[in-house]
């Protein structure tokens, strides 16, 4: 039998070791065979081959028989190979639903990660801008004078911004010049509650909430998609209320 890469990998899929392949494949065309022609055909040393011929009579896929004081070897139709496949579709089914359990335990544990330095809040925005993808929305709670630490900002983030068309709603204090610029954008709290004094700012976007403290130059990003979608929520009825 010719033997392609397709069979190979198909088999190898099964559980067949290379060795056992090729056995399997040579004896294919052959009513039956002597240990001798197999590694002829094969190219295998005797053990090798010995070896693989173990392994797939366990798996059902060759037949010896006894010819005088010699053994034969004969490979079964690929039909069996059907029983392989059929108990590696039920290993596939358990270990996928295992692996959805993982992943859906994983999605409900909270993720906090904290670092300091102006890269810190330089990678933060840095991440915003690259998470979102075109068309979606951020929401920034933005502290009076934040809107000057321009050198906070990646090179990139205003680029990416416009290019991926990215919708942000702000809330912050005293009005300023850019509110002009952002238009409905932007949402001003009245300064009587004197909120954004402490050059705090807060960004939620996809499952996240980003956390910059720019007096200590500190980041904390909490990572849970239905954390960050409840502070969504909150944030949109403050907005609206505004």
């Amino acid at each position: 039998m010719k033997k392609t890469n397709g069979t190979s990998t198909f088999l190898k899929q099964l559980g067949l070791t290379d060795a056992e392949i090729k056995v399997y494949t040579s004896l294919l065309s052959i009513e039956e065979s002597l240990i001798v022609d197999i590694t002829k055909t094969t190219d295998l040393y005797r053990p090798a081959v010995y070896k693989a011929i173990e392994g797939l009579k366990e798996k059902g896929l060759i037949r010896i028989s006894s010819k005088g004081k010699r053994q034969t070897y004969t490979a079964e139709a690929p039909d069996r190979l059907e029983i392989l496949f059929k108990n590696f579709e039920q290993t596939f089914f358990n270990n996928i639903e295992d692996l959805h359990q993982t992943y859906e335990t994983s999605k409900t544990k909270l993720n906090v990660s904290m670092a300091e330095g102006e890269d810190a809040i330089t990678d933060a925005y840095s991440d915003v801008i690259h998470s979102l993808n075109k068309g979606e929305t951020y929401y920034r709670y933005s502290s009076l004078h934040n809107f000057l630490k321009k050198k906070y900002i990646p090179k990139d983030y205003e680029y990416l911004r416009d290019k991926k068309g990215l919708e942000r709603l702000i809330i912050t204090g005293k009005k300023t010049p850019h509110q002009k610029l952002l238009g409905r954008s932007i949402k001003i709290i009245p300064p009587e509650f004197d909120l954004f004094q402490d050059e705090i700012n807060v960004i939620l976007y996809k499952d996240k909430v980003a956390i910059i403290d720019y007096p200590s130059k500190t980041t904390m990003t909490i990572k849970h998609a239905k954390f960050a979608e409840f502070q969504k929520k909150l944030f949109k009825l403050l907005y609206s209320k505004l």
